[in-house]
């Protein structure tokens, strides 16, 4: 049997381009992949700071959740008696910060976000945008946002914090899929 080149040549093209249509999609990581199943399900809430930092926090402090209400989706506001609340304080931990949430009375959702002022002081090269960055991540955290391994976002562990101290264009990418409107809430 005689094969004709022409022919084979183009049924070798088809199946590459078969074969780049099906591995494409499987390649593709999902936004959604760095949200967390928990996290406060609002983009707009408003916190407390309760104690714990001097005036060199201050700044940093207040950065962190403009820059986040800079999102057309997220509006973070500082208010007395809000169910999210901030403590900067020197923790045994080896973390820089966590955020915890709680439910109470039948699904009221809140937070805690603790910065280790312990670890931060050691490590951060500046200072400022240490904290920036980490209360920046936490907050995040409190937008349902999870880890990823991206060293071009603010909720990557890896991130330089001494440099890196807003969210990203990945981390916009992550709250406008999740997101679809804004939401108002009180720290």
């Amino acid at each position: 049997m005689r094969h004709n080149p022409r022919h084979y040549r183009t049924a070798t093209g088809v199946v590459v381009v078969g074969l780049v249509a099906a591995v494409v999609p499987l390649t593709a990581t999902p936004v959604s992949a760095h949200r967390k199943d928990y996290g406060q399900k609002w983009s707009n809430f408003s916190y407390h700071h309760v104690t714990g930092y001097n005036d060199e926090w201050e700044q940093p402090m207040t950065k962190a959740p403009q820059r986040w209400s800079e999102h057309g989706r997220v509006a973070l506001h500082k208010a007395s008696g809000a169910n999210c609340n901030v403590k900067a304080g020197r923790y045994s931990s080896s973390s820089y910060g966590h955020y915890y949430s709680y439910h109470v009375n039948g699904g009221s959702t809140g937070c805690y976000i603790t910065l280790n002022a312990r670890t931060i002081t050691a490590e951060a090269g500046r200072f400022q945008n240490f904290v920036h960055s980490v209360f920046t991540h936490e907050l995040g955290h409190a937008l349902s946002l999870g880890h990823n391994e991206r060293d071009d976002s603010i909720m990557c562990r890896c991130r330089n914090r001494n440099t890196m101290t807003r969210r990203q264009a990945h981390d916009n990418s992550d709250v406008t899929d999740y997101y679809t409107t804004g939401y108002t809430r009180k720290f």
